[in-house]
């Protein structure tokens, strides 16, 4: 018996919609989202396009679940208490991948409907970024790198938009320094100088 076979069939389904989630996200990065079709990620994924929209209904899933493998990836190299360090960093990488900050900017326009697949996706990951922020600022705190008049949760919420909204002018004008200037809003977000910006993450 196989070892798909004696894990049954949500195994297979879930092996089947992360093999389709990568062969999207490659595409994306090579050609950019406009390019994608169904049945291109079909043959990339080596299944029948018929098979690729019972598990995606739409192109717009497919390019939701690519972002999200995207983002699963990025947030895997991270360990505890290093998003805030990292923060500026991943966001001068991800403007260098423009394939993909294209990709993030086109579902977020779309995202304020609620019957589009990126509603929900981005209030989940606006979520799950506000808690790990959150999380890593209070142990940020408790190692005394951050004052305790900072309030976690309303920190992370502020760089978070501050990052989108960042990124969003750097789509239109790419003539600064995109992790600089997040850089300084954390600093200000903190109350910290700027000369302890990275303390204690070296």
């Amino acid at each position: 018996m196989s070892e798909l076979r004696r894990r049954g069939p949500y195994a297979r389904t879930r092996e089947r919609r992360a093999t389709i989630a990568q062969a999207t996200l490659a595409l994306v990065v090579e050609h950019g989202h406009r390019s994608v079709t169904t049945l291109g990620v079909a043959k990339r994924a080596g299944i029948s396009e018929a098979g690729l929209l019972y598990h995606f209904p739409s192109k717009e899933a497919l390019l939701v679940a690519a972002l999200a493998l995207f983002d699963e990836q990025e947030m895997s190299l991270l360990g505890p208490g290093e998003s805030v360090a990292a923060a500026p960093g991943l966001a001068a990488d991800g403007v260098r991948r423009t394939n993909i900050v294209h990709l993030y900017a086109s579902l977020l326009g779309e995202a304020s409907n609620p019957e589009h697949p990126a509603h929900d996706y981005f209030k989940e990951r606006w979520r799950l970024s506000r808690a790990q922020l959150a999380r890593d600022i209070s142990l940020m705190q408790e190692a005394g790198e951050v004052g305790p008049a900072v309030d976690a949760e309303r920190a992370a919420g502020l760089v978070i938009a501050a990052w989108d909204g960042l990124q969003s002018h750097w789509l239109v004008d790419p003539s600064f320094d995109i992790g600089a200037q997040l850089e300084a809003v954390i600093d200000a977000v903190l109350l910290r100088a700027p000369d302890r910006r990275r303390d204690g993450a070296r």
